[in-house]
């Protein structure tokens, strides 16, 4: 046991159930993206109230950013960036707070390939004994059974060679091994595919579909989702690389579906469904508060009216119409007049040295020589 199994075996009993309950791969799936996204929806609560903090200083970031524009020097935008982070400070706002599950959903993913790898072991729930044991067997009944290079049996090969036995065969496999007579093995076809293959340019088959539908579904719940979160100047006037990134985050999970099993496509376009669902709801029951003129106004009254706090190491801008530059700039130069210092002149003059006349020196006189 790894310490993946923590994860992974709480999940093979729920992909588990849902199938015994369903007998279809596809709807277990669903089931099973049901179940996730109920799990993780209290995260998703906690990420609405997130944004609508974040909404609720949209006002107040607005006039940070209007009292520096048009001053797109380095300086200032670092000037601001700090300004709306001490906002954030100030209001208790972490910026970071809704990325958790986002980040969950990496884990699940893996989680999720794992199980469906090896079915027999967190579906199926046998022991890597047994599971040795069946694929020795195999290797008698079935000579062609595929191995991996690591020489080691794919557990979705062998489930597919189980299924695929004739009625002897299979009955000599179940005494070979009794665990084998009490487990349910999971069908991996649905709709005439095979789940567990990869999508491929080179072999044309309708597991193409799969792509172009994670494609689709994945661009437009981003547009959607979009309509129904909050988002913020920054990102609302980053408009070619939202348009560059609308397209590379669907690129990319296609790239994926092409590299994994075609399990891992249908789970993704499953998710990207619920996600737009979730969204539509949390923005009926929280919804983002919205703002007229006049609270932009207020906000931007107060931001002026509010003294400024002087930080030790001073960074200028480039422009030099800072205001705070500006008083400091004053204050700094009454300072230096106060400290100048004019000589004092006295009115007395030492008259021992200033009265006494110049002496006369005379020139020294030439010796005249005796002839």
């Amino acid at each position: 046991m790894n310490v993946f199994d923590i994860i992974n075996i709480p999940f093979g009993y729920v992909i588990k159930f849902c199938y015994a309950i369903t007998n279809n791969y596809v709807i277990a799936l669903f089931l099973f993206a049901i179940v996730i996204k109920i799990v993780l929806f209290p995260l998703a609560i906690k990420q609405q109230k997130n944004q609508i903090k974040q909404a609720s200083l949209k006002p107040k970031e607005a006039a940070i950013r209007k009292r520096y524009a048009g001053r797109t020097d380095k300086v200032t935008q670092q000037k601001v960036q700090q300004e709306i982070l001490d906002l954030y400070q100030r209001e208790n706002f972490n910026p970071m707070g809704g990325c958790l599950p986002l980040l969950i959903q990496f884990p699940i993913i893996m989680a999720l390939y794992q199980i469906i790898r090896n079915p027999l072991k967190y579906i199926c729930s046998l022991s890597s004994e047994t599971i040795t044991e069946i694929a020795t067997k195999l290797k008698e009944l079935v000579p062609e059974v595929i191995t991996t290079s690591a020489g080691q049996t794919s557990q979705i090969t062998m489930v597919n060679a189980i299924r695929s036995l004739p009625e002897n065969a299979y009955s000599s496999l179940v005494q070979a091994v009794p665990e084998l007579d009490s487990v349910v093995l999971p069908n991996f076809t649905a709709f005439g595919m095979d789940l567990t293959e990869k999508p491929s340019l080179l072999n044309f088959s309708w597991l193409l579909i799969i792509p172009v539908l994670t494609f689709v579904v994945s661009y437009f719940s981003m547009k959607i989702t979009r309509r129904f979160t909050y988002q913020s100047e920054a990102t609302a006037n980053a408009g070619a690389s939202m348009k560059i990134l609308d397209f590379a985050m669907p690129a990319m999970s296609v790239y994926f579906t092409f590299i994994l099993e075609a399990t891992i496509g249908v789970y993704w376009i499953f998710q990207n469904v619920l996600s737009v669902l979730q969204s539509v709801l949390l923005a009926k029951l929280m919804p983002l508060p919205k703002f007229t003129e006049e609270d932009f106004k207020a906000a931007e009254k107060e931001y002026n009216s509010r003294p400024r706090k002087k930080s030790k190491t001073k960074v200028r801008s480039l422009h030099r119409i800072d205001e705070e530059d500006d008083d400091e700039n004053s204050s700094e130069f009454d300072s230096s007049l106060n400290d100048f210092e004019e000589p004092e002149y006295s009115d007395s003059v030492d008259t021992n040295q200033n009265d006494q006349a110049p002496q006369k020196i005379d020139p020294p006189q030439k010796k005249k020589n005796k002839k």
